[in-house]
Formats: C-alpha cells, sequence, structure tokens
C-alpha cells in the first residue's frame, strides 16, 4: 500500500527552516550551473555565428588563429587570381586583411587587448554580415576608424566621435557597425594601407579571404590541393570562415564547461550533503509517525518511497527556483578573452531550454542521492523501536 504523495508535501511545509536550507543550496548549484553554461553557450554563439558561410579565409600553414599568421603580398595577389575567387563589377571579391592586438581601458576599470582590422574599401562587400549603424564609413587613405557595437560599450572612451592611438598615429572614430552578435562587433577596423604602414608591414597580412564561387568548403579544398603541386602557395592553407571561428569557438566553449563542471561538481557535494542532513533530520522526528505508519500495514518500500519522493520534490523546488533566478541572466551583455585570439569579444548570456534541463536533471540527481540513505535508514526501522518514547 503506497502513502499518499501529499503526505510527503505536507512534511516539507513542516520543517520550514531546514527544507528553505536544503531548497536553496540545490537551487545555488542550479543557478551557478545554468550560469556558467549559458556563459559558455553565448560565447559560442557570437563566435560560431561569426563570418558568411561563402567565404574562405587563407591563413600560413599550421596557424590557428589569424595572429599567428603571415602571408605574403605576391602570395596574396596569386590567391585573388585564383578561378575560385568570385568577382564582383569585373574585381575579385577578395580582402587583404591585418591584425594587430591593442591594449584598451575598459568601462569598469583594467585594460583588455582589442583586435584592430585594417583592410581595403573593398572589404565590405566580403564581410556581407557587417552594417553601419551610426555614422559613416572611414574613408580610404584617412585617420579614421569604425568601431563594433560590441566593443564600444566594453571599453571606455571608444565611441562616436572619440579618438583612438594606434601606434604613433591617432584616429577619429567616425563610425559604429553591428555583425549580427557576432565576435566582429568587437573589433576595431580602419584603412589597411595606414595600419601597415604605422606598423611596417607593407609586404606582409595576416589573412586573405574571398568571396567564393559556388561552395565555399570545395573551393577551399580545391586551393589546399593546390597548395600541395603549387611552391608558389606551398604556405598558406584555406578553410572556410565557418570553419575557421568554429574552432575558436569549441576551444573556449570547452574550457569554460570544464571549469564550471568542476566548480558545479564541488558545490553539488554541499547541497547533496545539506538535502542529506535535511532527511536525516526528517527521519529522526517522525520516528514515533515512522512506526505508526508500519503499524498500520504500510510496507517498508512504501515508507521508503515516500522520502523518495520528499526528498526529490526537494530537490524539484530547488530546480525550479534556480532556472526561474538564471533567466534573469539572459541576453545580458559580458565580454570575456578569447584564448584563441587573446582579444576581447564581446557577447550576450544565453539560457537555453537545453541548459534548464540539464540543471533540473543535475537538480533531481542531488536530491535522489541526498535522499537515498535517509529513505533506507527509514524503511528498515523496526515498529517497536520507533514507537519507544525517549
Amino acid at each position: 500500500m503506497a502513502i499518499p504523495f501529499l503526505y510527503s508535501l505536507r512534511s516539507i511545509a513542516v520543517r520550514k527552516g531546514s527544507s528553505a536550507m536544503a531548497v536553496g543550496g540545490i537551487a545555488l548549484v542550479v543557478v551557478v550551473l545554468v550560469t556558467l553554461l549559458s556563459l559558455a553557450a553565448g560565447f559560442q554563439r557570437a563566435v560560431m555565428t561569426s563570418g558568411s558561410p561563402q567565404n574562405v579565409i587563407v591563413l600560413r600553414k599550421g596557424a590557428d588563429a589569424e595572429l599567428q599568421s603571415q602571408v605574403m603580398r605576391e602570395t596574396a595577389r596569386i590567391i585573388s587570381e585564383l578561378p575560385m575567387v568570385a568577382q564582383e563589377d569585373g574585381r575579385p571579391l577578395v580582402t587583404f586583411e591585418s591584425v594587430i592586438l591593442l591594449a584598451q581601458p575598459k568601462q569598469g576599470g583594467g585594460e583588455t587587448n582589442i583586435t584592430v582590422r585594417g583592410g581595403p574599401p573593398q572589404a565590405r562587400s566580403v564581410h556581407t554580415e557587417v552594417r553601419l549603424t551610426q555614422g559613416r564609413w572611414h574613408s580610404p587613405g584617412s585617420n579614421e576608424a569604425v568601431v563594433g557595437v560590441g566593443l564600444a560599450r566594453r571599453l571606455r572612451n571608444v565611441s562616436l566621435g572619440q579618438t583612438i592611438t594606434v601606434g604613433r598615429n591617432t584616429w577619429c572614430i567616425v563610425g559604429l557597425f553591428e555583425a549580427g552578435g557576432s565576435s566582429l562587433e568587437s573589433e576595431l577596423w580602419m584603412d589597411g594601407d595606414l595600419l601597415q604602414g604605422t606598423f611596417r608591414r607593407g609586404a606582409i597580412f595576416q589573412s586573405v579571404l574571398f568571396r567564393a564561387v559556388g561552395s565555399a568548403r570545395q573551393a577551399a579544398e580545391q586551393l589546399n590541393a593546390l597548395a600541395e603541386t603549387d611552391l608558389r602557395l606551398r604556405t598558406v592553407q584555406a578553410l572556410t570562415e565557418k570553419e575557421y571561428y568554429e574552432k575558436q569557438a569549441k576551444l573556449m566553449a570547452d574550457l569554460i564547461t570544464i571549469l564550471g563542471g568542476i566548480l558545479t561538481s564541488i558545490m553539488s557535494i554541499g547541497a547533496i550533503a545539506g538535502a542529506m542532513n535535511t532527511m536525516y533530520a526528517a527521519v529522526s522526528q517522525r520516528k514515533r509517525e515512522i512506526g505508526c505508519l508500519l503499524a498500520i500495514g504500510f510496507t517498508p518500500e512504501a515508507v521508503w518511497l515516500a522520502f523518495m519522493v520528499e526528498s526529490l520534490a526537494l530537490a524539484a523546488i530547488g530546480a525550479v527556483l534556480g532556472c526561474a533566478v538564471s533567466l534573469l541572466f539572459n541576453g545580458m551583455k559580458t565580454g570575456m578573452t578569447n584564448w584563441a585570439t587573446f582579444s576581447e569579444t564581446a557577447f550576450e548570456f544565453h539560457v537555453t531550454a537545453q541548459i534548464l534541463v540539464t540543471a533540473a536533471i543535475l537538480a533531481l540527481l542531488m536530491g535522489f542521492i541526498g535522499g537515498v540513505l535517509p529513505a533506507v535508514r527509514a524503511a528498515r526501522m523496526k515498529v517497536v523501536d520507533a514507537l519507544r518514547r525517549a
């Protein structure tokens, strides 16, 4: 004979203090887990949405990021003349890009590295996801720059109408741009020739980006095959722009997830201990009550199930509370250093249904582990011992 479900719920209400502590511990673990996973998901979404599925990026062979790459001007010119490069109005849709890191003060104090990208005027025809929101684009050959909206939020004195010093020169910020929430919004763009001259990189670029004729993946494979036979291209490798950013996203997201797993595991042990103490206290306080249940015909299995239901109910309440609090972080803007590029990336917390389900399952698991031993103790209790007065 099963013990009514309401019996377990009413038992929680009777012990408000200890129940609240167990619920709070589980809810805290849920909040931490959801926050860290949504941080990783937000970063991954920002980076993975960067770039176009039609573009191919060319780097030095063995380089994982643009900062590690060097492509000679002559090599870049040869790539721009390949038949796999799309054209518009008779001009190849290709951009030779220079990338540097620049330390700048953040809004909340301290410094961070930002990505400064220099390219030719036709770069906007290749970076099709970029859209100007305020001001205007920088003029070719001028000391002007445009900045992503994400970077403008994160840095101090880097906004429309302000100036920024790069190397020996000062650039005036004349526009703000968006890129669909991608990591490109965390960059500062300026004229490539001036950036090359400022840092004396006349014959070297960090990457070549071009719009492919047909499939970008096929174009990348064709270029890599050509690099095996053409000595002029032996130093470069090609991959789709999407693949390039996906590799960066995976590296950082995996790191956050691993660190989050370690922290959550440590906190989970504390939450399980709290739930277990609460249930042990419940068993001790209700000895005579358990004895009565056993005496009137309820089986030990029914007693065990009743205490497990109570423990799982505490965990469920903690899961709901933790998930509700975690939803407040969804869409919150933040930023962190991308370890693949060592530069600031602005993004938003992204709480997904999968993350909430994962956190709820973890909470129920904590409730189960925390309740199983006290429930076994209650089920094994002898009727005579349970009814004996202290």
